[in-house]
């Protein structure tokens, strides 16, 4: 079973409507020529909860961490994600140059919110932003959090950031790229943050879920030989992010 809490994703899989992400494509061309042999639009919570129930499950657009790799299995990367910034609407007051280093970056996240009661973070419940962002975000003061739970976050979290009701939203550019909204926000690297992360299928360590994988990974495989990958992530990438693309899989992932 495919579980999803992206409407959008649910909406490709079972044929409702185009791609029009690159993870999208991507899983579009793999699971069509694979057997799904049933599809769920679930909120992330319950997600975590049905990967328990004893049923082989996958879950799209997950990052792999140490703690997942504990009890989940991935598969080969899916999709990558350049430079997740900071975003803050355009009408609040910049963040302070004191807690900026010399390329704009913020520094110190957790000390820079702690600075004002005005500024929270929005964060999805039982979302992971890779090892070195979760770190970080759990020394943050629930006072400066607000935690979003519910199905298909990603827009609605957006919309929220847009309409004053938090401060900061941590995203990636490529998904902000063709958001109206974007015109509208200013954005701050985090020194130290991964260049990229990559996405996976996340399954639950079951038999079935391993037969899974194995059938998914060889026809994701293909997509990295033929060159279909890196073709399909040129029409949603920058220039500069699609060579890195392409510079990844020619010394990476065609070595595997």
């Amino acid at each position: 079973m495919i579980v999803t809490d992206s409407k959008n994703m649910f909406d490709v899989i079972a044929h409702n409507k185009p791609p029009q992400s690159f993870p999208e494509e991507v899983y579009n061309r793999v699971l069509t020529q694979l057997s799904v042999d049933k599809l769920l639009f679930a909120p992330h919570e319950r997600i975590s909860t049905l990967m328990t129930e004893g049923e082989p499950i996958c879950t799209p657009f997950r990052l792999k961490t140490e703690e997942r790799e504990k009890v989940y299995v991935f598969s080969r990367p899916t999709d990558f994600f350049f430079n997740r910034r900071l975003y803050q609407q355009k009408s609040s007051e910049p963040i302070s140059q004191k807690f900026l280093d010399s390329n704009g970056n913020v520094i110190d996240l957790v000390e820079m919110l702690v600075s004002s009661t005005e500024y929270t973070l929005l964060t999805g419940a039982n979302h992971s932003y890779g090892d070195f962002l979760d770190d970080i975000i759990a020394k943050i003061p629930p006072n400066n959090l607000y935690v979003r739970h519910g199905i298909d976050p990603y827009s609605s979290m957006i919309e929220m950031l847009s309409k004053g009701r938090v401060a900061f939203y941590l995203t990636y550019p490529s998904i902000m790229r063709s958001n109206p909204e974007v015109e509208n926000l200013r954005s701050y690297g985090i020194a130290g943050t991964p260049r990229y992360e990559e996405g996976h299928l996340m399954c639950n360590d079951l038999e079935g879920s391993r037969a899974f994988l194995r059938a998914f990974d060889d026809v994701l495989m293909s997509l990295y030989q033929s060159g279909e990958f890196v073709n399909l992530a040129q029409n949603y990438m920058s220039e500069d992010e699609w060579v890195q693309l392409k510079r990844i899989v020619d010394s990476t992932l065609l070595e595997d």
